[in-house]
């Protein structure tokens, strides 16, 4: 590995790999989640306002359709920069009409495509091109110190990691099975030192190392549990983003990506940087925050009669556990059955989804959505709230 030859040494040839991976990237996120992107669909639209108009068929489809066209148009193109930045636009008012679709890999490769847009290829091409690969660095670095923050909680020990890795577990002796929980703890603590190792030139190398390793085995991990598919690509993405922005680069210095010399790069700082340490608090949101599989995050329910299940449409049956009384419906689960991603943790969309199944419902008053806050990170504790229909409707 110590000679691992990079294709992608020179600035121009880093932004030309950098660029087609992200659109890949795109490509897989967007293929398998299309439904997400399209407006005739069940589960509800969170726009992030109500006075903005559905996109209803086939417009919906027919602005998806031109993204995946200028995706194609950016890998091919050798100076795309009018693609990028029309695709930016487009794909940036399409997410302004359901927040759902702020999915963490997408808020990453959006931002990673906004420093190609608005730096590459742009006279004097040297300073400019170096602007957006260190921009790109600072995305990247962050999003591990970040992910391993976030998982920093008794929760991720007890009940996140146990579940995630549950099936890969299984197959291992049974000594092992069960790991201590301070070697769970080293999860969390190795992400973030990847992230700062990177953002150093003496353990650039070891951590570009480790972080294709760690990200081979998240991929066994979700492999085993078939769990999550739209996170996969992901993982193989963020191999790549290291592997083609940090191997083998010694003329980077920490200063270089901490301190922005121009705009974007300063939002960017703000947005990866500074605002996730406001999610800890609840003032920004978890998956702007790099807190998937965290979990440090809300968490909501919507109680059901059984009166009530038998009101709901049948295709959503399936998403409703008979084990008690009352039934349940897990939101959780009807957002990857129908739009292949997991619910964008936050109370406005879970108020969002509950209007929806009253509404489905007829309103009936015995629906109930609780809503649990994030966990306290020592103990696991969380607070609940819980909304019946009529306060749903009144307080929209």
């Amino acid at each position: 590995m110590k000679h691992l030859q990079n294709p992608c040494l020179e600035p121009d040839q880093k932004l030309v790999c950098l660029k087609i991976t992200i659109a890949f990237a795109f490509f897989c996120g967007f293929g398998p989640s299309w439904r997400l992107w399209v407006s005739s669909r069940q589960f509800p639209l969170s726009p992030i306002s109500d006075s903005l108009p559905i996109i209803t068929f086939p417009f919906d489809l027919a602005w998806f359709i031109l993204l995946f066209g200028l995706l194609l148009g950016i890998i091919i193109a050798s100076k795309p920069r009018i693609l990028i930045l029309t695709f930016l636009v487009l794909a940036g008012i399409l997410s302004s009409f359901d927040q759902m679709r702020w999915q963490p890999w997408f808020y990453q490769y959006f931002f990673m495509m906004a420093a190609l847009g608005f730096y590459a290829w742009k006279k004097p091409e040297v300073r400019n091109n170096q602007t957006a690969l260190k921009t790109c660095r600072f995305v990247v670095i962050f999003t591990y110190v970040w992910s391993g923050i976030q998982k920093l909680n008794v929760n991720f020990v007890t009940q996140t990691w146990p579940d995630l890795a549950g099936p890969f577990l299984g197959l291992l002796p049974e000594g092992v099975k069960k790991l201590p929980s301070f070697l769970i703890l080293m999860i969390p603590l190795l992400e973030t030192s990847i992230g700062l190792g990177l953002l150093t030139r003496k353990y650039r190398n070891t951590s570009v190392i480790l972080a294709i390793a760690t990200h081979g085995f998240v991929l066994l991990v979700l492999f085993t549990s078939g769990e999550n598919t739209i996170v996969w690509p992901w993982n193989i993405a963020m191999a790549l983003f290291v592997l083609i922005l940090f191997w083998q680069d010694s003329e980077t210095s920490p200063r270089k990506v901490l301190l922005p010399t121009k705009l974007f790069h300063t939002l960017v700082l703000v947005l990866f940087g500074v605002l996730p340490v406001f999610s800890l608090i609840g003032l920004w949101d978890s998956y702007l925050s790099s807190a998937l599989y965290s979990g440090n995050t809300e968490q909501a329910v919507i109680y059901l009669s059984p009166a009530t299940v038998e009101r709901l449409p049948s295709n959503l049956h399936q998403y409703i556990w008979q084990h008690t009384e009352p039934f349940f419906l897990d939101i959780n689960r009807w957002a990857y059955g129908e739009l292949n991603v997991p619910v964008y943790p936050e109370s406005r969309i879970f108020k969002k989804v509950a209007i929806q199944v009253c509404s489905l419902a007829n309103g009936p008053p015995d629906i109930k959505l609780r809503i649990t806050s994030s966990p306290n990170p020592l103990t696991g504790l969380r607070e609940s709230a819980f909304y019946d229909c009529e306060h749903l409707y009144t307080s929209r």
